[in-house]
């Protein structure tokens, strides 16, 4: 058997082994004289005694640049060594240091690692200490110049691309160049630039050599990460615009600056953050497009990864936490538009929209204002999406986590507030959170989020730049804005109901400011209503609607405000408020609500007794108070003079109690108002006087208030609330009185008086006979100066003064005690003699909210462009062709809720007989789809639709159907949909009468002026219904005609003379005077057949000293001359109407 053969037999076959890298420890040397170092550093072959010599210069730089001052030996040492290696010529392309230079190109050429590191450790080091020494500044430029020569700038780019695991020798090449760039104040940042492609070789890639060890690296041992970055920041720093712009455009740069953020040391964080900021975002010369590069959205978002920064920042100074600084940072970033990120925009309008142009191209091809907001191409169109300029920052945001960092959520606000095109965008497509109760940490959170959200202020004009456009923004983005989705009805239901007392409270205060906000939009539309003015007026019905339909129902309010516990003052005076916003915004939901105000009035005064020992409680409380108040002035069924269970007093007299004993500091000037206006409208007080004549009454109880215990003041009280209670019930009796007294008055005087006294003042004259028989002795003189008071404040406030001297005399004779005679004699001098005089017609109150002071006739004149501002408002009967398509397209519910329905009805009116006939045959199909529908209401909508179909059919061919029929039919239409409506039994009643209605009457309008309303409260939620309706129903001479022959201006003229009636009322009424004038001898009938100047001249006259309603009606009466007839209408009055205009008061 022959031999096996050896396996060392052949070389060539033997496996080639891995080569043991062994990295011997460099020894060193300390050195002593100059000659000694340049011994040490002379070129020599053998590697290791070069690499002896560099070690020993490494450790004599480490002793120098340690020491806070160096010895000057040393200094003098190494100055002398550097003299002996200059060169002897000034040639620019000599070289410093030649035998370290040599060495260097030596361990590069036979791949020598350490030498490769070793040099660059010992120039770096000299150059940081030769840059702190002036006299040697001319050896540093020297080697800086050497560096950059060809030779050694290859040296420096083969240690640059070194691979990533030789860090040893990446890292001292980037602290090299990093001393390069900042020696002498960066006079050789330039040449190194100009080297860029040796300088700044791989850096985006040495970038991200990151630390790799446990926890955070050591300051004094840098990563090449850390090293290559400073070398940037100092590049930065010292490079002129143009260079610095060519290095921030480099695309590796920021994301590998970027990427590993979170892992860096906090020094080096500051230091990245600071010089960003100062250099680049600061600025301003360079472009906002390389800013842009350099803060992309993912950067942003790397930069928003600090918000999580973990490490123990132990050397952080005076600089703050990480997260701190970099907030601050990320808001300069989003929100300056210099910063280059942030984008011009256009608010509430979307990216490539002009609202300008759209209006003038419908316009010219015969669209515009008859197809309304339908006729806008886009304006429905970003329900779903919305494109945005700000797409970095879009997509940016929705990485962000508001509800668990509060600093994200105030980033995210500050960039809605800087961007409000985002805020629609950001809530569309951030679907990942809902708003379902829970009640965590995480909810409330997003909750606080939405507040501040929805707290941020609507941009000027809505964001267009140059005022008011002529196309409203889209509704959806508005809503979105007011309202964002997460919050929509069943949400915010389930937050109501929630048994903690958490959901319900957020919910509240989010309804609370989403209302407010609503209010500042409608504010907007109508300031923006100019022209064209139906697009916006139809903006704000359309707003309105949407966003009742994304909160809950006002019903759902109250019931969660009937359920808060009587001690959570701060919630219900939340929900009070909410309450009252609905009644202010969107009163056309609150009157349908049905909502009775009195038991939580009398909760409400009796809580307040019970407070009186916590100001801070009592102060909420008032609050609340305030905000009933309010709700109680909408509601005509308040009954303020009744005395409700578990009170003394009424509601009225009560108030005024609270309103006397309210401690300091406390704002009253609703209370005030309230209890001035229920006095008023009530006859306590005389018309001519206004809320003034109530003063005399407050200030005489404010000053027994101050002298009085309680219990004494009961007697005073109850005697004025049974006066006041008589006054309001009998108002007629008292100003009969007033004037039999005034016929008595006169000739005692001699002239001609004022005869203006309070009723009240005249009931207590007839009620003090009853009191006295019954009261104590201290009772009749503590009447007795009450009266004595209020007679003496009556004169002050320029109450008739013969009237108040007959009273007196009566009330004097009343007192059967001398004492209490004596005491009302007194005390009446007293105060005529010094208390009315301080009080003078100038003085205010001690809140100075109220003065008494004559009514001046000087009012504010109201020009004609502000009248028709107030009183103009355009024709709601749109007649859009584009309905009789639209219809067909639509389910049963969007027919009648959204008023695809009513848009067709209209069209009855429509001039051609095409259009009328095709408008009549859709009624009829509308009618049988609804009856074969689902539809709640199916039977009385169709019915409805039926009866004007019958109607119809005969008067279509003849003409355009009377408008009063078609008003009729649209408005019936939103009541039968609601069944709460307070008209729904009423228009139900009248459509079982016929099938065919009468072309020349008006329907409901006996009805509802003259039969008592089926619910209590419901008259002017009526009232408001037919003056719509009725306005609706003016706009022809045809229309004129009609109201004439049935007397209507008479019935509504007599009805704003009421003296219950509220202003808004008033105001429905003037504007239908409005659109009379507005009608071709509209103004002439006004005047000849219905008597308008008088009318309008006495409602002047009696505008209680209010110098708006004054101007009003001025201006109202001079549009009526300005628009009728004047050459009949002189001849019929004899000159007498311009007469009156002519010595009309100045």
């Amino acid at each position: 058997m022959a031999k096996r053969s050896s396996r060392a037999g052949d070389p060539a076959t033997n496996p080639r082994k891995r080569v043991k890298v062994v990295h011997e420890t460099a020894t060193s040397e300390e050195v002593h004289t100059s000659r000694q170092l340049k011994q040490l550093l002379t070129f020599d072959q053998d590697l290791q005694r070069a690499r002896h010599g560099l070690q020993s210069f490494k450790g004599f730089l480490d002793v120098l640049n340690g020491q806070e001052h160096p010895d000057e030996d040393q200094v003098k040492l190494l100055t002398e060594y550097l003299e002996s290696c200059t060169p002897k010529n000034d040639d620019p392309d000599t070289t410093y240091l030649p035998d370290i230079m040599e060495t260097w190109s030596l361990g590069a050429h036979s791949n020598n690692d350490s030498i490769m590191s070793a040099v660059p450790v010992v120039l770096a080091l000299l150059l940081k200490f030769v840059s702190q020494r002036f006299d040697l500044t001319k050896h540093g430029l020297g080697i800086g110049r050497t560096l950059l020569q060809r030779r050694q700038l290859d040296l420096i780019a083969r240690n640059l691309v070194a691979d990533k695991s030789k860090e040893f020798i990446i890292s001292p090449t980037l602290r090299l160049l990093r001393e390069l760039v900042c020696f002498d104040g960066g006079a050789l940042a330039k040449p190194v630039f100009r080297a860029r492609n040796h300088t700044f070789k791989s850096l985006g890639r040495n970038m991200q050599i990151k630390y790799l060890g446990e926890g955070i690296e050591d300051s004094k041992r840098p990563s090449a990460r850390t090293n290559a970055i400073r070398f940037f920041l100092s590049a930065l720093k010292f490079l002129h615009l143009e260079a610095k712009a060519e290095v921030l455009s480099q695309k590796e740069i920021g994301p590998a600056l970027m990427k590993y953020l979170r892992d860096d040391p906090p020094l080096l964080i500051f230091e990245i953050l600071d010089t960003l900021k100062k250099h680049v975002l600061k600025e301003e010369k360079l472009q906002g497009a390389i800013k842009a590069r350099l803060f992309s959205s993912t950067n942003l978002f790397r930069l928003a990864s600090l918000y999580g920064y973990q490490h123990d920042a132990t050397e952080e100074g005076t600089h703050g936490s990480v997260e701190d600084v970099a907030h601050e940072f990320l808001l300069d970033i989003c929100t300056s538009p210099s910063a280059g990120v942030l984008r011009s925009q256009s608010g509430f309008y979307p990216k490539d929209v002009d609202p300008d142009s759209v209006l003038l191209l419908d316009t010219r091809h015969g669209g515009g204002d008859e197809q309304g907001l339908e006729g806008i191409v886009w304006i429905d169109k970003f329900k779903d999406e919305v494109p945005v300029r700000n797409l970095a920052l879009a997509e940016f945001i929705q990485t962000l986590r508001p509800w668990s960092s509060l600093k994200q959520s105030q980033l995210i606000v500050a960039i809605f507030k800087a961007a409000p095109e985002l805020v629609a965008h950001y809530f569309i497509n951030k679907k990942s959170f809902t708003f379902e109760p829970k009640l965590s940490t995480t909810w409330i959170g997003y909750a606080a989020f939405l507040f501040n959200a929805i707290q941020l202020p609507i941009p000027p004009a809505f964001g267009h730049k140059s005022g008011y456009a002529q196309v409203p923004p889209p509704t959806s983005i508005m809503l979105d804005n007011i309202i964002p989705l997460p919050l929509n009805q069943k949400v915010l239901g389930r937050c109501l109901v929630q048994k903690s007392d958490l959901a319900p409270f957020f919910a509240i205060r989010l309804l609370v400011i989403a209302m407010q906000k609503l209010q500042t939009a409608l504010e907007l539309h109508r300031e923006a209503i100019a022209s064209p003015k139906s697009l916006w007026t139809e903006s704000s019905r359309r707003l309105v609607d949407e966003f009742c339909q994304r909160t809950p129902s006002m019903k759902e309010v109250i019931a969660t405000y009937r359920g808060i516990s009587e001690g959570d003052l701060l919630q219900r005076e939340a929900a009070s408020r909410l309450l009252r916003l609905y009644y202010e915004v969107i009163p056309q939901v609150a009157l349908m609500a049905k909502f009775d105000v009195s038991p939580f009035l009398v909760i409400a005064i009796k809580r307040l007794d019970r407070l009186r020992d916590s100001p801070q409680d009592q102060a909420l409380s008032l609050i609340e108070l305030e905000n009933l108040l309010a709700i109680a002035g909408y509601s005509p069924g308040m009954k303020w003079f009744s005395k409700a269970e578990g009170l003394t007093l009424s509601p009225f007299t009560a108030l005024l109690k609270v309103l006397v004993a309210a401690p300091e500091g406390v704002s009253l000037g609703k209370l005030r108002e309230t209890i001035g206006f229920v006095a008023a409208e009530n006859q306590l007080l005389a018309p001519q006087q206004g809320y003034r004549g109530f003063m005399p009454l407050f200030e005489s109880i404010q000053v027994l208030e101050n002298g009085l215990n309680q219990e004494a003041l009961d007697v005073i009280w109850g005697f004025l609330d049974n006066v006041a209670s008589r006054c309001a019930t009998t108002p007629i009796k008292y100003l009969e009185m007033m004037q039999s007294l005034a016929e008595e008055a006169r000739p005692a005087e001699g002239s001609q008086l004022s005869s203006v006294v309070s009723p009240i003042t005249l009931a207590m004259a007839e009620q003090l006979p009853f009191i006295v028989k019954t009261a104590a002795i201290e009772a009749q003189k503590l009447v007795a100066r009450f009266l004595s008071m209020h007679l003496g404040y009556s004169k002050a406030a320029a109450e008739d003064d013969g009237i108040l001297r007959i009273l007196k005399k009566r009330m004097s004779a009343c007192f059967t005690e001398k004492v209490a005679r004596k005491q009302f004699k007194a005390e009446n001098s007293v105060t005529l003699r010094s208390d009315v005089r301080s009080y003078g017609a100038d003085s205010a109150t001690a809140e100075g909210e109220a003065q008494i002071s004559e009514p001046s006739d000087s009012n504010d004149v109201l020009s004609q462009d502000a009248l028709t501002d107030i009183l103009f408002v355009p024709l709601s009967l749109n007649k859009d062709n584009s309905a009789l398509m639209k219809w067909s397209s639509k389910a049963t519910d969007e027919l009648i809720d959204e008023g695809y329905a009513s848009a067709v009805v209209a069209l009855l009116c429509s001039d051609h007989l095409s259009i009328r006939k095709e408008a009549l045959t859709s009624i009829l199909k509308i009618a049988v789809r609804v009856q074969e529908s689902t539809y709640d209401e199916k039977e009385q909508i169709w019915l409805l639709l039926s009866e004007l179909a019958e109607s119809a059919k005969p008067e279509v061919e003849k003409g355009p159907l009377p408008t009063q029929i078609v008003a009729f039919a649209a408005h019936a239409l939103d009541v039968l949909k609601n069944p709460l409506h307070c008209l729904y039994s009423k228009v139900n009643v009248f459509l079982t009468r016929g099938p065919v209605w009468g072309m020349d009457r008006l329907p409901l309008v006996h009805e509802i002026l003259q039969e008592e309303p089926e619910v209590d409260d419901s008259y002017y939620a009526s009232l408001s219904w037919l003056l719509s309706y009725l306005l609706d129903s003016l706009q022809t001479p045809e229309d004129m005609a009609l109201f004439h022959k049935r007397r209507l201006f008479e019935r509504l003229l007599s009805l704003a003379s009421n003296p219950y009636m509220r202003q808004n009322m008033k105001t429905e009424i003037l504007k239908i005077v409005y659109r009379a004038t507005v009608i071709e001898s509209g103004s002439t009938t006004l005047v000849t057949r219905f008597g308008i100047v008088s009318w309008l001249e006495a409602q002047r006259s009696s505008s209680s000293g209010s110098g708006h309603e004054y101007a009003v009606y001025a201006a109202l009466l001079r549009r009526v001359w300005d628009t009728c007839d004047q050459e009949r209408v002189g001849n019929w009055s004899r000159q007498g109407v311009k007469d009156s205009l002519l010595v009309e008061p100045q």
